[in-house]
């Protein structure tokens, strides 16, 4: 039985930065990496990266995107809202935080989202932190 892939949900700001050709990222839709992660998003971050005109053809295809699903009872969204506030966050932040819930790690450059992402129990680190745990640095 193969061993499970890890699921790494992107925020929007990496999506762009690969988009736009960051060379650090060069290698996080290459093939090694997609044999041990899926690259996830939600529909939040689909929204963002359409206002932002970016063209998603290069990356679309080896992306999952789930649903935004929000339990605004269930404590965890009730922490998350608590932050937002208290950081002042914009609330999309929040969406993409349960998006990335689901998934092991969020990837992202956000610095909110990277210090809130630790007390809301979601691993979160920078791409190039996942690609040097992954051995696949370009």
């Amino acid at each position: 039985m193969p061993p499970q892939k890890i699921r790494a949900f992107l925020a929007t700001d990496v999506l762009l930065e690969y988009i736009r050709g960051k060379a650090e990222l060069q290698g996080l839709f290459s093939e090694e990496v997609r044999e041990r992660a899926v690259l996830a998003i939600n529909d939040v971050v689909v929204q963002e990266l359409l206002l932002s005109s970016a063209d998603l053809t290069s990356v679309a295809s080896y992306l999952e995107i789930m649903p935004t699903a929000l339990d605004m009872s269930s404590p965890e969204t009730q922490a998350s809202l608590h932050e937002v506030r208290k950081r002042k966050m914009h609330v999309n932040d929040v969406l993409i935080l349960a998006g990335a819930r689901s998934c092991d790690v969020l990837l992202t450059y956000d610095r909110d989202l990277l210090d809130v992402g630790k007390g809301a129990e979601v691993r979160s680190e920078t791409p190039e932190e996942f690609l040097v745990e992954l051995g696949a640095v370009a």
